[in-house]
């Protein structure tokens, strides 16, 4: 059966009616298919009814969390009256975004469909005839009650089946409301079992391996140690509690390096090929293979719901050529300032680390300097044939590749991504680095995560690497054949540091290869999937980059107590008292701390990672120094990976929660508004977080 006719009869036998936008109709009251003897059949249709059901929610996923937020700027004259509303987060209680009852659709059709299933039914082995669509089904509930707890803070919360209209009508007029630590609690403890399962992409629903416009069937539900992870994290943010960032690291690392299933961090970067920086390699969008859940679209209204992102994000002649909403001076502000490293080297010149010059008129397109993500995403050409056809249109054209597809603009696209896996790595760094492993976080970002990273004391510690050890995995076992027969095996085994050596690799660019050609090439160490840090998918060759680092030089004068060197200057203080708030004090300071710096790196090491990393900066104090510096390069970063995706806005709404509550007002972290301001024009500060659920 096709696709279409599966949603269309799954529609058709759940008799769903949720057309209006009154709360009357929160949760929807009819259903013909309510029953507690469901066939294979029945619930077939019905889990492709709740697919149907999501589809709906495309849109808004996507614009609630991108445009009320800083990266984005909302034309104020092409713009909708809906879209210019989320602009300025100041959202009416009628705005198109602003309807929770199709939502509850979902939910309500979860809730049925739950109720009705015989969860028992054994099928094959000891598998439970129905445990992928439950799974599937309570995957969903719990990723709209996340949605909702988002988006307005407090929410009507039912997990029963509401068939009668008079029993909607009084849970819509209760005041009784769910925050989103109760919810996140009812969610995490209704999939955490699944976790226990030696089992992962097994337990996504397949229907026989079929695909739908390319997509598998497996892709359109949500992967559950992944969720799980981003449940964690959201109630560790709420919280403030540590076993939760802990649980979360422990599902995301589970999800990633399930045996046979690994999933890397997507290696498609936008480079310079050359150390004059004039050839470049640029990339579009984000990788297919990078998708890690989707949710299919029908690309004709006809068939069922459709999406109108790319009219939103892009010039179509449907709009007249103007999107209604284009990248801030922020975002271009947030690229243009990182560092671009190249690490270049030839058959005959010897290696070399250069930087992009920070001077916009070197480049061909202003956008290049810096990171490379930005003019890969961002494309303005002009539209003069169309703009001397008709003087309405636009003489430019404007499109974000993340919402192009194919180059045909008008074309409706037909899915959305709901989980990426290289985001979802950038949840882990950032669940890491509330957790007190600010190290491996960075490491993330720099170096990405193997077994070369995890067993370099000069990148995680050896402080850091034990209290990984004590992070096991669950529901599998796993090893690691180089720390077999060691005294490291016992403590390592299905732990947190197990990222296997011969499935994730790195390549070795401090090691040339030479052929008898003369070529000269970088060694591939390990596996296949090679592990590079996010930071390098834009910005070069990060693990080079100075200007990128894990401690600055306040941090690192926390090594002066413990460095004791054989050969610099002794200081002139040493062993005597001084007063440390002399000038004599300081400069005496400053110069043995230059001069042991210069011993290390003179005693073997090619860097400063080595003074960098060593064990005595694993103190609390220090410690916290590398937290602070980490969650602002992980949410710049989140910044520039997920632009246009619809992560910001939650993204700083949850960094709100990890610094201090969020209330029904934004205000921003000092160190958020120090270096980035206040939002400008569309000024945030004091306008709620959360939206108000409309009326009856």
């Amino acid at each position: 059966m096709k696709f279409k006719s599966i949603i269309t009869c799954g529609l058709l036998l759940l008799g769903v009616g949720a057309a209006t936008t009154s709360c009357e109709d929160m949760f929807t009251a009819e259903n013909n298919l309510v029953t507690t003897d469901l066939t294979p059949k029945d619930t077939l249709y019905q889990v492709m009814g709740i697919v149907q059901r999501m589809q709906k929610l495309a849109d808004r996923t996507v614009l609630l969390g991108e445009v009320r937020a800083d990266l984005l700027e909302v034309d104020p004259v092409h713009a909708s009256a809906d879209v210019q509303e989320l602009g300025a987060n100041n959202i009416s209680t009628s705005n198109v975004y602003n309807q929770p009852v199709d939502y509850y659709a979902v939910i309500n059709n979860c809730n049925i469909y739950l109720a009705g299933v015989d969860s028992t039914r054994q099928g094959q082995g000891t598998r439970k005839y129905f445990q992928k669509e439950i799974c599937a089904v309570k995957c969903f509930r719990a990723w709209c009650y996340l949605e909702l707890a988002k988006v307005y803070g407090k929410v009507p919360f039912i997990t029963e089946p509401v068939l009668e209209s008079d029993v909607a009508e009084d849970i819509v007029a209760s005041s009784s409301k769910a925050d989103m630590e109760y919810i996140l609690d009812f969610c995490i403890d209704d999939l955490k079992d699944y976790a226990n399962l030696n089992e992962n992409q097994i337990l996504r629903q397949d229907y026989g391996n079929q695909t739908y416009a390319s997509i598998k069937y497996s892709d359109m539900f949500l992967p559950v140690r992944a969720l799980l992870g981003e449940l964690y994290l959201w109630r560790g943010s709420f919280k403030q509690r540590q076993e939760d960032y802990i649980n979360a690291i422990r599902m995301y690392h589970d999800y990633f390096t399930f045996p046979n299933e690994e999933i890397g961090v997507s290696t498609q970067r936008s480079e310079w090929t050359d150390r004059e920086f004039q050839r470049k390699d640029i990339k579009k969008g984000y990788a297919s293979k990078d998708v890690a859940a989707v949710l299919p679209l029908d690309t004709t209204s006809y068939f069922g719901n459709v999406t109108d992102l790319r009219a939103v994000f892009n010039s179509q002649y449907s709009n007249s050529y103007y999107p209604s909403v284009v990248p801030s001076e922020r975002l271009k502000q947030y690229t243009k300032t990182q560092d671009y490293c190249k690490y270049y080297w030839d058959a005959i010149a010897p290696p070399e680390v250069s930087y992009g010059p920070h001077d916009p008129n070197f480049y061909t397109e202003k956008m290049e300097e810096g990171d490379l993500r930005l003019v890969g995403n961002y494309n303005i050409e002009s539209n003069f044939a169309q703009s001397q056809y008709n003087s309405n249109f636009s003489s430019l054209k404007y499109s974000i590749q993340k919402y192009d597809g194919a180059g045909n603009n008008d074309k409706r696209m037909s899915s959305i991504p709901l989980f990426r896996n290289t985001i979802l790595y950038l949840h882990l760094a950032e669940a890491l680095n509330r957790a007190g492993f600010p190290e491996t976080a960075y490491a993330i970002l720099a170096y990405g995560l193997s077994y070369h990273t995890l067993n370099t004391r000069d990148m995680i510690s050896q402080d850091e690497f034990g209290r990984l050890c004590a992070i096991k995995s669950l529901g599998f076992s796993v090893k690691e054949p180089r720390y077999s027969g060691t005294e490291l095996a016992d403590t390592t085994n299905n732990s947190f540091v197990i990222w296997k050596s011969d499935v994730f690799g790195y390549v070795d660019k401090h090691t040339l290869v030479s052929y008898n050609d003369g070529r000269k090439e970088f060694m591939k160490v390990d596996g296949n999937l090679i592990q590079i840090g996010i930071h390098s998918l834009g910005c070069g060759d990060t693990e080079f980059n100075e200007k990128y680092y894990l401690d600055d030089s306040l941090t690192l004068s926390e090594l002066l107590p413990y460095i004791n060197p054989i050969e610099p200057t002794v200081p002139k203080w040493g062993g005597k008292k001084a007063d440390p708030d002399s000038l004599q004090y300081k400069a005496d300071l400053e110069q043995y701390y230059l001069d042991s710096l210069k011993y290390v790196a003179d005693l073997n090491t090619d860097s400063l990672t080595q003074v960098k990393n060593i064990e005595y900066l694993a103190s609390d104090k220090v410690r916290a120094k590398r937290q602070a510096h980490v969650k602002e390069l992980i949410l710049d970063e989140e910044a520039i990976e997920g632009m246009f995706e619809g992560y910001r806005f939650f993204d700083l709404l949850r960094y709100q929660m990890q610094e201090g509550k969020a209330g029904e007002t934004i205000t921003l972290p000092e160190y958020l508004t120090n270096k980035y301001g206040v939002f400008e024009n569309d000024n945030m500060t004091g306008k709620p977080w959360y939206l108000k659920l409309p009326p009856r």
